[in-house]
């Protein structure tokens, strides 16, 4: 067979050159964008130095400001912030110092209308309570109170004064304002009526202190029957003693009242029995039992009740 006939090789061919980028083609969409951008990154040269980084300045306190920032609209750090609150904080305002001398003012003014002004001085002193006392002795004590300051009246004191007369028991001043200073008089209370040498009775308080002479004993006190010649005084005072133990029930009962000793103390009831009610213990007990007895019509018309012993009620027909 006849041999072929052998071609000649043909040369290499070189690379194709790349295609150039189309810079000024219009921007459709994003697609061909992207696909542009990733072609020349992988065109671009490997060994391409890169930018190296700037850093930033730090702003340094008490430096001037940014040429591209205006002073006003720096950045103050917080510790800044927080030092000139505190600042503020411990410095008192205008409007602090204001409020305080106006407080100032209306306390000084406040003190001077309640202790200097002509206002609030005593003007007029109302006294009640006196029915046995004198009414003149109670305003002798206390005229002495009239143009004073009435914040200045010391009603202590002008209460233990008033106290101190025979009759007077306790005293309540107050005031009233505001120019008026109110005394109310406690004059102290006779229990019993003793009689007297020279006539008439001297009504005693229940500590046998002589309240005032009268000629007759008052409705509802009772007249003490005791001879301390013989009895002695001892039992004069236990009489007083027991009658002023006694309730308000009855005493209203009660007529006369007498003791031969201490222990041995009697009164007669008004339109009633005798009672016997020994020494002044247990008053309450023995009031409970006499009044008791009394509801009983056998009881209340016998001719002595004994309450001595208040467990054991004795009657005498």
């Amino acid at each position: 067979m006849p041999a072929r006939p052998t071609r000649p090789r043909r040369p290499p061919s070189s690379p194709p050159a790349p295609a150039p980028r189309d810079v000024e083609a219009p921007r459709t969409s994003g697609a061909p964008q992207r696909r542009r951008a990733v072609r020349a990154a992988a065109q671009a040269p490997a060994h391409a130095p890169r930018k190296p980084a700037v850093a930033r300045p730090r702003p340094v306190e008490g430096a001037a400001a940014a040429p591209g920032r205006p002073a006003g609209q720096q950045r103050p750090r917080v510790a800044d912030l927080a030092g000139a609150r505190r600042a503020r904080r411990r410095r008192p305002g205008r409007r602090a110092i204001g409020v305080l001398v106006g407080l100032v003012v209306v306390l000084a003014a406040g003190l001077w209308a309640v202790f200097g002004s002509p206002w609030l001085r005593v003007d007029q002193v109302r006294i009640t309570g006196t029915e046995r006392t004198d009414l003149a002795a109670v305003q002798a004590v206390v005229d002495g109170q009239q143009g004073r300051a009435l914040a200045r009246v010391n009603t202590r004191a002008l209460a233990s004064d008033v106290s101190s007369l025979p009759l007077v028991e306790s005293t309540d001043v107050t005031r009233s304002w505001p120019s008026t200073l109110l005394v109310t008089v406690h004059e102290r209370q006779a229990v019993a009526a003793v009689p007297s040498t020279g006539g008439g009775v001297d009504l005693v308080d229940g500590g046998g202190t002589v309240l005032v002479h009268e000629d007759a004993a008052p409705t509802g006190v009772p007249t003490v029957d005791v001879d301390v010649a013989s009895a002695g005084n001892d039992s004069l005072q236990a009489a007083i003693a027991v009658n002023s133990t006694l309730s308000t029930a009855v005493r209203s009962k009660v007529a006369s009242i007498s003791a031969t000793t201490p222990d041995a103390v009697r009164f007669r009831l008004i339109d009633g029995p005798e009672v016997v009610w020994g020494d002044d213990s247990r008053p309450e007990r023995k009031a409970e039992v006499l009044l008791r007895l009394l509801q009983d019509p056998t009881a209340a018309g016998a001719k002595v009740l004994d309450v001595s012993a208040p467990d054991a009620p004795a009657v005498t027909p």
